[in-house]
């Protein structure tokens, strides 16, 4: 049985973590974000590492970068393997990079065994999954999902790095021009599937002491802004009982939601991530105080009965003549389930080759979410130590991301052969 070059592999991994690279005194970590410098050159490290495999590597209109293996039949269709090179501030090593390197190195793998498949194979990086200007920009371009006016949006909000935007713009076919864009658009039934192999950037592998985990889906998320209404008085004369504090049914709201959803919801999340006070004086008491509030879960149907909780619960903390409220939806995500298919072929491919794995849904957002509107797709996780991601610990052991890339290769194999 076939495996990849575990050192050509580790030595990719590690060579590819010192583009962007900050130093302690920075706050360590990559600092590479889409079209960034960081980026830039570890684009150019795929595409040399790619064409001394001797594939063909070329950006689309979207920028996206790709090293394709060709089938023998110019007809075939194409299996896409990948995940993103950008990163956030201050982030690991691992996250996106490691399903990029790992494509390659499956192709490079069929490549250096002679292996001729019915599909040509492509290892992809999309741009900005990680949403500097426009999230996922360019698994959403190459899905089709994109019109002239949201791709001038997204160029609009990258005009706020002129420099960087410009020298991708000598680099990608069309200058990311909103028609270049359009053009990432893949012929309909031109895909037939797409895997990507990420880090789980959570706990759950490394605490069931797991190191592979099937994604059988990616969780929907709804984020509100949460508008509490009292009345400003003065701190210092206004007793306790007579104050109308917006600021302290934030804080109820803060507290409790929280424990609900560890009470009634398993295996979801809500978070309240910013908090804004007016007129925002230590000695006024708050009139108006906002909650940014996002919950994530598996199903429409629990994100329906958040959501109702989370209404629920402001009526209740505002049940006085004194205090007021308004909700206001900002976004929604559905959530996206894996190809139950695809999810059989990787369980299959772990039984085979030895490796224990789970079932397990993802917290986080990927390319796969746009990949899965256009072909059957499959997002494949290895253990992240202590949890932890996009940040400079961020790591994965060295054997788990040795699995990984066995399991893909095998499941990519197997995909392509029907088997």
């Amino acid at each position: 049985m076939i495996s990849i070059n575990e050192q050509q592999f580790l030595e990719t991994l590690s060579t590819q973590s010192k583009f962007g690279r900050l130093p302690p005194e920075e706050g360590g970590g990559l600092n590479r974000p889409s079209l960034s410098i960081g980026n830039r050159e570890v684009c150019d490290y795929f595409c040399r590492q790619a064409e001394a495999a001797s594939l063909d590597v070329a950006f689309d209109g979207a920028a996206n970068l790709s090293a394709k293996l060709k089938s023998a039949n110019p007809d075939a269709r194409t299996i896409i393997l990948g995940s993103h090179l950008d990163s956030v501030p201050n982030g690991g090593s691992l996250d996106g990079s490691l399903g990029v390197f790992a494509a390659l190195e499956v192709l490079r793998t069929i490549t250096g065994n002679k292996i001729e498949l019915p599909v040509h194979l492509e290892a992809l990086s999309f741009t900005d999954e990680e949403g500097r200007w426009s999230d996922l920009f360019g698994s959403r371009a190459l899905a089709g999902k994109h019109t002239v006016s949201t791709v001038e949006a997204c160029l609009a909000q990258a005009a706020q790095f002129p420099e960087d935007l410009a020298a991708m713009r000598k680099i990608v076919p069309g200058g990311l021009t909103p028609q270049a864009v359009l053009t990432a658009k893949r012929p309909p039934g031109s895909i037939a599937g797409f895997l990507e192999l990420h880090i789980e950037q959570g706990p759950q592998l490394e605490h069931a002491g797991i190191p592979i985990g099937v994604v059988d889906s990616i969780f929907g998320r709804r984020s509100l802004a949460i508008q509490f209404f009292g009345r400003s008085d003065h701190a210092g004369t206004t007793p306790m009982h007579l104050r109308a504090d917006s600021l302290v049914a934030a804080a109820e709201f803060i507290i409790q939601a929280p424990q609900i959803i560890k009470k009634q919801f398993p295996n979801c999340v809500l978070t309240c991530g910013n908090v804004i006070a007016k007129p925002g004086a230590y000695n006024v008491i708050p009139e108006e105080t906002t909650v940014w509030v996002e919950f994530r879960a598996s199903t429409q149907a629990k994100l329906k009965h958040i959501n109702e909780m989370v209404t629920d619960l402001v009526k209740r903390i505002t049940a006085t003549p004194e205090i007021s409220f308004s909700i206001k939806k900002h976004d929604y995500q559905e959530p996206v389930a894996m190809d139950n298919a695809v999810q059989a072929i990787v369980n299959e491919t772990c039984k085979k080759l030895g490796y224990p794995c789970m079932t397990l849904s993802s917290g986080a957002l990927h390319d796969a979410v746009l990949m899965s509107t256009v072909a059957p797709t499959g997002l494949i996780f290895v253990a992240s130590k202590d949890g932890r991601s996009h940040c400079p610990d961020e790591d994965t052991d060295t054997q788990d991301l040795i699995a990984g890339a066995n399991v893909l290769l095998h499941s990519t194999l197997a995909l392509a052969l029907g088997k």
